[in-house]
């Protein structure tokens, strides 16, 4: 099947795609921490509430992302692995 029929869990993403997940994950904890020492103009109502959803989702998504990246990395090592009929690997043919 080609890759771009694929469903976006099964195929390998490239560089350019984590670094952009990883990149957003860092600049959306950043902002939440920024919010919560008080950096912009907020209530401190609002600063807390905010400060602590950006940031928990940061370290939500972060670990997510790594685990999803880390099972496909996984799932690619053990398909290189593999021999074929003819003694080539998957990744070779």
């Amino acid at each position: 099947m080609p890759e771009r029929l694929q469903p976006y869990d099964s195929r390998v993403p490239t560089k350019f795609e984590m670094a952009f997940s990883f990149g957003v994950v860092s600049v959306v904890t950043l902002l939440g921490f920024l919010i919560l020492i008080g950096a912009f103009g907020i209530s401190s109502s609002f600063k807390v509430t905010l400060g602590m959803v950006l940031v928990g989702y940061g370290f939500i998504r972060f670990w997510m992302l790594k685990a999803r990246y880390g099972k496909l990395k996984r799932k690619e090592q053990s398909l290189s692995r593999l021999p074929k009929d003819d003694d080539r690997s998957l990744r070779n043919f």
